[in-house]
């Protein structure tokens, strides 16, 4: 029977983000960005910041 290499080559990216930068960057509101971090910290994962993160805006054109 064969050995088989079965490795993954995974670059991980940042584990954590700035909840305020990302707020920032997505046009959150302050008391929103509040929230949020009264909820998760200064920083947290961001599949838990798209979760609790209000929807956002639509984009007219």
């Amino acid at each position: 029977m064969k050995s088989m290499n079965n490795r993954q080559v995974r670059i991980p990216g940042p584990r954590e983000l700035d909840i305020a930068e990302h707020c920032r960057k997505f046009g959150i509101s302050p008391a929103e960005e509040k929230k949020l971090k009264k909820l998760l910290g200064s920083r947290a994962p961001l599949h838990e910041i798209q979760a609790n993160a209000p929807p956002r805006q639509p984009r007219w054109r």
